[in-house]
């Protein structure tokens, strides 16, 4: 079955975030013995299909990355693609590369069968599971080449997985804060000389910013997204220093006996589209109170949304039978996107409750009906 040795090559192929080069050149291998032309852009991949309507396109964007396999035992290899009855094991397997898998179908049969209705673009991007660079420079160069202006109308489908049940049509933004506090630093049989503590001003921090995030996901509850939330202390680091060692960098544990001039954390803060917009000094003026000074450990990503009145979403709930609307509690790329005007949807094969999970799995079978569908919603709104 080409869908199943596809997945397999694409989960055998390694691409953590900002490691996609492999990858990148995978499918542009694939795309050029088919006949397909790809180019380079930013370290995405992107195949463009000229369609018979010029003023109308139709964007799929699908993430290269995965996030890495972690330091717990997998019980499978995770870049082995392990069959177990129905299912493949393996890290992405369905974060996402049973959605790359199913693009590349698609944009085979496509030209196969001739010019498609409209133009088609399919995307590769990097770094969603960080900060979502792929997609933001993509539509950046989208944009500076006059596309954006050139259609009339513009449709998407992010092929993350969603189980072919789902349709969603939104998701919140992401803020990964960095929060820093600077003490005193001083002999640890000594505390009383100690003012100021970095770790413990960065643990109140954190028990004040728990305690506002409360308040704060009741005034900005507005019946669509999930109100805001913040996952705290993702990482906590002091009493550390980094060190080169023949030529590599590597961490180097302080002196126990010795109280660490300062401590750096990160928060993972998801937004919906109103708080995003004071997110950031909110939390500022919360750490200016506690001495602890807030940055951004990574660019923000904007909310995403799709208004389901919207023709592609009534046209992919026609197609799609017993689908529900629904609005991501995560984040991902489509808020880069629609800001532009992109009319887009979140759906593909994979388990939705399977991404960053160990031992990941994913039913291969959902890669071909995920084609059949990608089509009749493309045919169906080009019309």
């Amino acid at each position: 079955m080409k869908h199943l040795d596809l997945l397999k090559q694409l989960i055998a192929i390694r691409s953590y975030s900002g490691e996609e080069d492999q990858i990148r050149q995978f499918i542009a291998a694939w795309f050029k013995e088919r006949g397909i032309n790809s180019f380079t852009q930013d370290k995405n991949l992107t195949a463009y299909l000229e369609g018979k309507d010029k003023s109308k396109a139709f964007i799929f964007n699908s993430h290269m990355d995965t996030v890495s396999s972690g330091d717990s035992k997998w019980k499978y290899d995770p870049w082995s693609a392990t069959e177990v009855g129905d299912k493949i094991v393996g890290l992405g397997a369905s974060d996402m590369k049973s959605g790359i898998a199913a693009s590349m179908l698609l944009a085979e049969q496509t030209i196969k069968k001739g010019v498609p209705p409209v133009d088609i673009w399919f995307t590769y991007v990097t770094k969603e599971e960080i900060d979502g660079f792929g997609t933001q420079s993509f539509a950046k160069w989208f944009i500076e080449k006059g596309y954006l202006k050139k259609y009339k109308e513009l449709a998407g489908i992010f092929t993350e997985p969603t189980s072919l049940i789902e349709i969603e049509h939104g998701h919140r933004g992401n803020m990964f804060i960095k929060a820093q506090a600077r003490g005193d630093s001083g002999h640890a049989s000594r505390p009383g000389l100690i003012k100021k503590h970095a770790v413990r001003q960065i643990i109140e921090f954190s028990d004040v910013l728990q305690s506002k995030f409360k308040v704060w996901s009741k005034e900005f509850s507005d019946g669509i997204f999930e109100p805001p939330t913040v996952g705290e202390l993702t990482s906590i680091h002091s009493g550390v220093v980094p060190k080169e060692v023949s030529g590599k960098l590597c961490i180097e544990v302080e002196s126990p006996n010795r109280f660490p001039s300062s401590c750096v954390a990160t928060f993972d803060v998801r937004t919906t589209p109103d708080f995003h917009k004071v997110a950031f000094e909110r939390i500022s003026e919360v750490g200016k109170k506690y001495g602890v000074k807030i940055d951004f450990a990574f660019p923000p990503a904007p909310a995403g949304y799709t208004d389901p009145n919207e023709k592609i979403i009534k046209i992919a709930r026609r197609i799609v039978s017993g689908s529900k609307l629904t609005v991501s509690k995560g984040s991902a790329d489509l808020g880069f996107l629609s800001a532009y005007g992109v009319k887009a949807i979140i759906f593909g094969p994979g388990i939705k409750d399977q991404g960053h999970k160990l031992n990941e799995f994913a039913y291969p079978d959902q890669i071909p009906q995920a084609v059949e569908i990608y089509k009749q919603i493309v045919e169906a709104w080009a019309k």
